[in-house]
């Protein structure tokens, strides 16, 4: 008896930890994703084919053939651009206030930026180089990560 509550027990706990998988991403076709999200993508990376789209809980990921990673909200809004080491488009760094470009350039002028994403103080900027530059939604410089 013992024995099969043992084993009883140790199915049930093996079901809810594969119950609580959390990688809940699914495949979709790039025509799924919201009109403004696929809008973006050609407005930003007309050039650049789209190599895998997922949707989980709270998010569409869209990657591109280039390396490029784009996240956007259920809404279709961008959360974030991240290039894996390579420039994030100069129409990106548009949709950011301009005086964060000018406080990078000025005090980061070897950093290029290869990441951004809307936080919920602002934004946080990526360099090449490794380090996390945080501003507030009006472009204000918060700090500094590495």
């Amino acid at each position: 008896m013992k024995k099969i509550l043992l084993i009883l027990s140790l199915f049930v706990v093996s079901f809810a930890f594969v119950s609580c998988d959390d990688d809940d991403d699914k495949k979709i076709a790039l025509t799924d994703l919201p009109v403004n999200a696929q809008t973006f993508i050609q407005t930003h990376f007309p050039n650049n084919e789209v190599r895998l789209v997922t949707k989980d809980n709270d998010s569409y990921d869209v990657y591109l053939i280039n390396g490029f990673e784009i996240d956007f909200d259920l809404s279709g809004e961008w959360d974030s651009i991240d290039g894996r080491g390579q420039l994030v488009p100069q129409s990106i760094m548009e949709l950011i206030p301009a005086n964060i470009a000018v406080y990078i350039k000025e005090h980061f002028a070897q950093g290029n930026i290869t990441e951004v994403s809307k936080e919920l103080y602002g934004y946080e900027i990526g360099l090449n180089y490794g380090l996390d530059i945080k501003f507030d939604f009006n472009g204000n410089f918060l700090m500094v990560e590495n």
